[in-house]
């Protein structure tokens, strides 16, 4: 579903991300790093609103950056790691029907109801709680249905309620054969999840490909990632 081809990406002649290399199946996939290890950067680059430097991005075949946004918005839904930060609408109601408004692409209502309780319908997204904004914000994305799903910190700001509800929006992904990509600074929540691929960011570069299972705490602790030990206490 999607190749990442020799991907660089600077900013102000700083290197972020370097000769990138990745294949994203189908499946569930969980990019793992410290904070300002490019994972936010890679995920924005596969949804097409960042422009690599040097080499291409390919969902489908298709050469992301090269797409009408329409088009892209159809085929990738990245969900904002700050859920305020994409917020344009007045009410909870017109935001979660904005990007179906824009990519012509009707609700997926099962994936609102799961994320939304009806009573913040008519509230200003603005002045929600932080999980409150969080499960507005995931579900105004992701509620057209798109093939491929990028989560950027998607367990950040949630309650208990709120995490449940996003482990039943990944799973729904998975038994509908979507391709998924979870960045996260921890391993919070992430025991709860079965990915098939697990990547460790460092400093832009790939620094291990494998499962959850082969990370131990040495490996977690070297690469800036809160240990086993540490977050259970």
């Amino acid at each position: 579903m999607i190749l990442v081809e020799d991907v660089t990406i600077a900013y102000n002649g700083q290197t972020v991300i370097r000769n990138i290399n990745l294949e994203f199946k189908p499946g569930l996939h969980i990019v793992l790093g410290r904070n300002g290890s490019g994972k936010s950067t890679l995920l924005k680059t596969i949804a097409g609103l960042l422009k690599p430097l040097k080499g291409r991005v390919l969902i489908s075949g298709r050469d992301i950056h090269r797409l009408p946004r329409k088009e892209a918005v159809k085929l990738v839904g990245y969900t904002w790691q700050n859920p305020y930060a994409g917020f344009v609408e007045t009410t909870v109601r017109d935001e979660l029907e904005f990007t179906s408004r824009v990519s012509g692409v009707p609700l997926k209502q099962e994936i609102v109801e799961l994320l939304v309780p009806r009573s913040l319908m008519n509230k200003n997204p603005f002045n929600l709680s932080g999980g409150e904004a969080k499960r507005v914000s995931i579900a105004s994305i992701l509620a057209i249905d798109q093939p491929v799903w990028l989560l950027d910190e998607p367990f950040d700001y949630l309650d208990a309620e709120g995490v449940e509800s996003l482990i039943k929006i990944i799973n729904y992904g998975l038994t509908e054969n979507k391709t998924i990509i979870i960045a996260s600074a921890n391993l919070a929540y992430l025991h709860m999840l079965e990915g098939s691929q697990v990547l460790v960011l460092s400093s832009g570069e790939i620094v291990f490909r494998g499962s959850l299972r082969d990370l131990n705490n040495s490996s977690l602790k070297e690469h800036g990632i809160p240990t086993r030990i540490l977050m259970c206490g």
